[in-house]
């Protein structure tokens, strides 16, 4: 009997979880079309590209750990940098920053364990996001 309780628990926590991420995800791919729609691609695109080598990193890295998404819906935002012409590289420095270096996660490490293994786990985040961002480009 208890393991058909366990089950049940189980299922209806993955629904509930299912549910949530499926909106997040309609809901940041909704604010992605609006960002798309109102500022120029150009401007994007100009702002990413077009710098010196590996500065284009480091600022889609600083992007990404600004974002408080997880990495779920950081997709339709890489997607739609992908789409507008941004490099591969600094996409990608995007992606590996915004979930481990978001808000939520630097002030939960905080928290929990103060300020030095939350710096050196900001560091650490940050220089694997604009080193691996470099190799692949």
């Amino acid at each position: 009997m208890t393991t058909l309780i366990d089950l049940s628990t189980a299922l209806h926590y993955f629904a509930i979880i299912t549910i949530e991420l499926v909106l997040l995800f309609i809901g940041i791919s909704f604010l992605v079309g609006l960002i798309r729609e109102y500022i120029p691609e150009e401007r994007i695109r100009s702002a990413l590209r077009d710098r010196n080598y590996g500065l284009g990193n480091v600022l889609g890295a600083g992007f990404g750990a600004l974002t408080p998404f997880c990495s779920c819906s950081t997709i339709p935002i890489l997607v739609g940098l992908l789409d507008i012409g941004v490099p591969f590289g600094i996409a990608y420095s995007f992606l590996i920053a915004s979930p481990l270096l978001n808000p939520v996660i630097f002030s939960l490490l905080l928290a929990l364990f103060g300020i030095v293994p939350t710096l050196v786990n900001t560091v650490i985040g940050f220089a694997t996001a604009v080193l691996s961002g470099i190799l692949l480009q």
